[in-house]
């Protein structure tokens, strides 16, 4: 049981590090402050070798492998979107207000370029597996479970494409196939809460798979029916929220 509270414990700080980097601007967190989080997540994302999904009784979350995935990747995308990478790879001293539970070799180590390639490759496998994961328990009309698996692979997919859209493609090669696998994640989630009927969430979810399709290019080889189902799921979650 403590075991057990602490991998929750240690989950849900994941967790608040990932939503905490949707407002990194308007909550004034630092450089020095989102490089002090950066070994935390990189230890969790390499922590757990497989890719079986785990989830904790009553609270449905997944295990530290895919959230510390999502936690990394979303801490690369602040320091990417402040053009803030390659400043790392050139500091000669830690940076004032650097958390004294890392140091400036471990934030040059992770930023560097081979090993953001690497972390990039591998957490597109965890998308596609995860994803795997889910189909199977929706064949076993697991729908809830499998929607919570679908919006985290989506989850970790939509960093992956930031990180690409804010490194002007210096990584396109590592992600490519990221944007397909958000489209398919967030259609069957939207699918998954259509059969369970909760038609706000199936509107948000295929809504942001049509979105993402938008323009999507060809290298991703997404099929043209995966686009024409997404939106006939748009149409039938807003049909039914009118009829109601």
């Amino acid at each position: 049981m403590i075991l057990r509270l602490i991998g929750i414990s240690r989950v849900t700080i994941l967790r608040l590090v990932s939503t905490l980097t949707h407002a990194a601007e308007s909550c004034g967190i630092t450089n020095a402050e989102i490089e002090s989080l950066l070994r935390m997540a990189y230890l969790a994302s390499r922590k757990v070798k497989d890719l079986n999904v785990q989830a904790y009784a009553q609270t449905h979350i997944l295990n530290e492998t895919i959230m510390g995935s999502i936690a990394l990747a979303r801490l690369l995308v602040v320091l990417a979107r402040r053009k803030a990478l390659d400043t790392i790879q050139g500091l000669k001293k830690a940076p004032q207000g650097l958390s004294s539970s890392t140091c400036l070799n471990h934030v040059q180590q992770i930023t560097n370029p081979d090993v953001i390639r690497r972390f990039l490759k591998i957490a597109l496998q965890r998308v596609r597996a995860y994803i795997g994961q889910a189909r199977d328990h929706s064949s076993a009309n697991d729908n809830a479970f499998a929607m919570k698996v679908f919006m985290s692979a989506a989850e970790l997919a939509a960093a992956l494409v930031a990180f690409d859209s804010h490194t002007e493609g210096q990584y396109s090669a590592e992600v490519q196939g990221a944007r397909k696998e958000l489209i398919l994640a967030l259609g069957n989630a939207a699918e998954m809460a259509i059969r369970d009927r909760h038609w706000q969430q199936a509107l948000y979810f295929a809504s942001g798979a049509v979105g993402a399709a938008e323009n999507i290019p060809e290298s991703e080889q997404l099929d043209g029916k995966v686009i024409a189902k997404n939106k006939r799921r748009v149409e039938q979650a807003r049909a039914a929220i009118s009829g109601k």
